[in-house]
Parts: C-alpha cells; sequence; structure tokens
C-alpha cells in the first residue's frame, strides 16, 4: 500500500485556514482526470490493436474521426 502524499493545497492551507476543503477537491479531481485520460489512453491503445477503426474510437468519443486520431494516434 502506498503512502498518501501531502497535498501542496494541504501545506498552504496551514499558513492560510480560510481555504476551505474546495481547494483539496479540486487536487483530487485532477488527480482523477489524468488517471481516466490514462485509461482512456489504453483503451483506445487496447481497441485499435483488437481492430477498432479510428470511425468505431470517434463514435464512441462522441468526437469526429480526425479529432480521435489527432488526440490518441502514436507519435512517432
Amino acid at each position: 500500500m502506498t503512502k498518501t502524499p501531502t497535498l501542496k493545497t494541504q501545506t498552504y492551507r496551514q499558513d492560510r485556514s480560510h481555504y476551505s476543503e474546495t481547494l483539496d477537491d479540486i487536487h483530487a479531481n485532477a488527480q482523477q482526470i489524468e488517471e481516466l485520460t490514462d485509461a482512456l489512453g489504453y483503451a483506445v491503445r487496447k481497441a485499435r490493436t483488437e481492430g477498432a477503426t479510428w470511425e468505431d474510437i470517434a463514435r464512441e468519443l462522441g468526437v469526429t474521426r480526425s479529432a480521435a486520431w489527432q488526440r490518441f494516434a502514436p507519435k512517432d
């Protein structure tokens, strides 16, 4: 089990007690977004190896084929 790091906002709030838990919420949400972005990239790469087209992936993401390709195509 990994140790939960002290958030920068927690350290900052020690000096600024008027800050609320909202800053911690922002930090936690940003971490979740990063994790989900990584998971989405993995899923797209896996779908491609399984034969999904960029059009298939784009349809699931609700974007154009071009937008999906620009975001997830391997960078050479």
